[in-house]
């Protein structure tokens, strides 16, 4: 489980503590240490590696600031790592959660009802005055801020009386609305002071803005959402055929 870590620790030069870090920290990137398992004790671990345990444990809690391990009751240290978001697949910030073994929640940080004004219908084809919701939150897993997200819908693809928790595409399914095609831009850039701030990151740090249009499969538009992922929490992978 450790020889990966081990190559690359002892293959490069430079301080001790900064080969460890960057050692394991590749290893969670890589796969190589798998997501939601244990790593071996402090001991173990610093036996197999080379390394004393006060020089591993200051490198395990700079990884759990940065949200690579955590540590979790009766399991010890457990392998984060990032969450690969499939560019094939149209799923939403629950769902990617979920299927890393992570609770996600929400804190709602505004919600309002009103008519769609005239960027949105020209954008995506809302009707121009009708009634959509617009709710900004920003988006944990296991209480760590990942995602800061704006999205407007429809008032009748939710409901008038959607409080905003939960998955808003489970809400979606249960009124027969979610999007069944997608039109996303996706792009690399420095976070703003407020969205940094709230993802617990620096101003200027990168994160991944992803704003898309969402359609019914009879396309009606019933999705308009921006939203700001942490560029160190979260990988695109796609497949392409040639």
């Amino acid at each position: 489980m450790l020889s990966a870590v081990s190559e690359r620790l002892h293959a490069e030069a430079g301080p001790l503590s900064r080969r460890l870090k960057a050692a394991l920290a590749q290893a969670i990137r890589d796969g190589s240490l798998p997501p939601n398992r244990a790593l071996p004790s402090e001991r173990d671990m610093a036996d197999a590696l080379s390394v004393s345990r006060s020089t591993l444990r200051t490198c395990l809690k700079d990884l759990a600031r940065e949200g690579l391990v955590e540590t979790r009751h009766g399991s010890g240290t457990v392998v984060v790592g990032q969450i690969p978001k499939a560019l094939s697949r149209h799923s939403g910030f629950s769902e990617d959660a979920r299927a890393r073994g992570l609770v996600p929640t929400s804190d709602i940080l505004s919600l309002s009802i009103h008519p769609a004004g005239a960027d949105t219908a020209l954008r995506t084809g809302m009707p121009l005055g009708s009634d959509v919701l617009t709710l900004i939150r920003l988006r944990r897993a296991n209480g760590e801020a990942l995602s800061y997200e704006s999205v407007t819908v429809p008032v009748w693809a939710v409901g008038a009386d959607f409080d905003g928790q939960g998955s808003l595409y489970d809400r979606m399914n249960a009124f027969g609305s979610r999007p069944r095609r997608m039109l996303q831009t996706l792009e690399a850039v420095a976070a703003p002071i407020e969205i940094g701030s709230l993802l617990g990151i620096e101003a200027g740090a990168p994160v991944l803005r992803i704003a898309q249009v969402g359609y019914t499969a009879d396309g009606r538009p019933v999705e308009d959402a921006t939203s700001w992922y942490r560029g160190d929490r979260y990988t695109y992978v796609g497949e392409l055929a040639g």
